[in-house]
């Protein structure tokens, strides 16, 4: 059914051109009409059909010079496009190759390839956060600021940071809060937060540590509650068991140097600033 009307329509429009091109052509034979243009002391006399031809083969000549000239004006722009876009995968490949190096742990293949020009990348912010991700790992501190400050330079909005919950100030607290989710920044604060003696201090801390027995940082608070108290033996068990968690972290090198020497303004200057940083 759909051919019998496809053929229907070919010949309806094939039927209604030819009538059409029979009648302009006895229109033609029978009144080809005058058109005459005159300026100056020139004249130009024509039919009217001549001059509708004319008329309608220099307006599709016009429309497809100018359509052809548009298209080769906007050749250069499209080939620039091209290599800009170019660049833009060899750059984001380059970016997505950082990061895979990154996570491979081998910072510094990563920042050799950061360290190039980002202004071709999709997203430059991205380059730079990983630059800086890659200088921290390598423990040049100076120059991972100075590409997180590039990074958020570029950033429309920089997220603010988010708060992390305040240690308990109370002994107790502190405790319970520990029992839930361990932290080993939070546990050198056993030894100071809240008002108990160093001695019921240790004697909860036994217990503790019985579910932590790899946690350096509450080694080290048990050996100091251990000197404190005048618990030399238990203080010289808790050392040797935290030397031999982390022999060389500086707490625990600290802690063996107050056990030997006694406790000191300088070392306790010292030990705070540790804990500051660790």
């Amino acid at each position: 059914m759909s051919q019998f009307f496809r053929l229907t329509a070919w010949i309806t429009t094939f039927a209604t051109l030819l009538g059409l091109g029979l009648y302009l052509g006895d229109r033609v034979k029978a009144d080809p009409g005058y058109v005459l243009f005159a300026y100056g002391g020139f004249t130009v006399e024509m039919s009217f059909w001549t001059f509708l031809i004319i008329f309608t083969g220099s307006a599709i000549s016009f429309w497809l010079f100018f359509g052809l000239g548009g298209e080769l004006g906007r050749l250069p722009m499209r080939i620039w496009g091209a290599w800009d876009q170019m660049r833009h995968r060899r750059a984001d490949f380059r970016l997505i190759e950082s990061a895979l190096w990154l996570r491979r742990d081998e910072p510094e293949l990563a920042l050799s390839l950061l360290k190039r020009d980002a202004r071709s990348e999709s997203i430059p912010a991205l380059h730079w956060i990983l630059a800086s991700e890659a200088a921290r790992r390598l423990n040049q501190p100076d120059e991972s600021e100075k590409y997180l400050a590039s990074a958020e330079r570029l950033m429309e909005i920089i997220p603010n940071t988010i708060a992390r919950d305040p240690m308990p100030k109370e002994f107790k607290s502190l405790v319970k809060a520990l029992k839930k989710d361990w932290r080993e920044d939070w546990a050198l604060g056993l030894e100071t937060v809240g008002q108990e003696e160093p001695l019921t201090r240790l004697t909860l801390l036994n217990q503790m540590a019985r579910t932590q027995p790899d946690s350096v940082a509450l080694g080290i608070v048990q050996g100091r509650l251990a000197l404190a108290s005048d618990l030399e033996a238990e203080a010289q068990h808790h050392i040797s068991r935290v030397k031999e968690l982390d022999p060389l972290n500086p707490l625990v090198l600290a802690l063996v140097l107050e056990a030997e020497t006694s406790r000191s303004a300088s070392l306790e200057d010292l030990r705070r600033r540790l804990i500051e940083t660790y």
